[in-house]
């Protein structure tokens, strides 16, 4: 569980500096602020979840932010988002790793394959000005198991 939280970091992550148009600059906007969230981990191993977000920031917004999966502890994690404009699209970066984000709607969703010493799965995030939620399948290295999880994010 401990490599399950790093990965949600991942998910939430974008990079390098951009030159947004007013449409990107105006959705990125709307993120700054301080974010709860809370979920649960279900599968070979199940419990809450409960997290705190910051996000700073205009064009590049900066995020910090921590996680406590009960018995599993708690987790922290940070990275960067931004617009590309020679990619057009989103990007999400943390731990050494970009997530490519689409619009769709209100919202932008990034989805991503990830491996950690833990196990390896999918990642889907879908971030609006009024909420991000983050879904995670993993599958453990060591036994084979499942596990997913489900966090809802809601701006303070």
């Amino acid at each position: 569980m401990r490599r399950l939280l790093p990965v949600l970091a991942a998910s939430l992550a974008l990079s390098a500096p951009a030159l947004a148009g007013p449409a990107e600059r105006a959705f990125l906007a709307k993120l700054p602020g301080t974010w709860s969230g809370t979920g649960t981990i279900s599968g070979a191993e199940s419990g809450a979840i409960t997290c705190t977000l910051t996000l700073r920031g205009t064009d590049k917004i900066n995020f910090a932010g921590n996680c406590n999966a009960g018995h599993y502890g708690p987790q922290t994690f940070n990275g960067v988002l931004t617009y590309s404009d020679a990619a057009k699209q989103y990007q999400a970066r943390s731990n050494g790793e970009t997530v490519a984000g689409i619009k769709s709607g209100n919202s932008v969703i990034f989805k991503g394959k990830m491996k950690t010493v833990a196990g390896s799965g999918d990642s889907i995030m879908k971030m609006s000005a009024t909420s991000i939620v983050v879904d995670l399948d993993i599958t453990r290295t060591d036994s084979g198991d499942k596990i997913q999880s489900h966090v809802v994010f809601a701006k303070n």
